[in-house]
């Protein structure tokens, strides 16, 4: 016969008795949803596999694997792809065209008659400025002024002339 042990036979106080209570609901409340959350998961799952089977004749993980890019699965998705393609090309090289003619009506609204290497040509200028001791406040405040007086300044005869 086993002897009893005497830590068992002592009477548990109230409120030890309430937290272990207390836990245990706690954990089997977290498991019934930790269950219906696997539940919930697994159903999404399925239901996305379905309706993208549905669209594309493979199924999700088929999808989402890098082998993908392999294989279409259908012919429209075949000439979806050949027609971005042709798409692509057109679009490149209507910009190839654009680049080798003259600025467009919208070109020369935006860029004025600015040519090639302006960047670099106006960063030069901004570095010679600071080494003069010019901040960047006197540079904005003469460019609003060569932008209102469109650049001219007034001669020594009185007269408006352009630099």
């Amino acid at each position: 016969m086993a002897t009893p042990n005497p830590v068992q036979n002592m009477p548990i106080p109230p409120e030890e008795r309430l937290a272990l209570e207390q836990q245990a609901r706690y954990q089997r409340i977290t498991r019934n949803l930790a269950i219906g959350g696997l539940v919930i998961c697994v159903g999404f799952y399925l239901s996305a596999d379905h309706l993208i089977t549905l669209r594309t004749g493979r199924g999700l993980v088929q999808n989402l694997s890098p082998m993908r890019t392999m294989d279409l699965p259908t012919e429209r998705a075949k000439e979806m792809q050949k027609i971005l393609q042709e798409e692509r090309e057109k679009s490149r090289r209507t910009l190839e065209r654009k680049e080798g003619q003259e600025k467009g009506i919208l070109g020369k609204l935006w860029m004025g008659d600015e040519e090639e290497g302006w960047k670099e040509r106006r960063l030069e200028e901004e570095k010679k400025a600071i080494e003069e001791g010019k901040s960047y406040g006197d540079m904005i405040f003469e460019q609003i002024w060569e932008v209102w007086n469109w650049d001219k300044k007034k001669g020594k005869d009185g007269e408006s002339k352009k630099e």
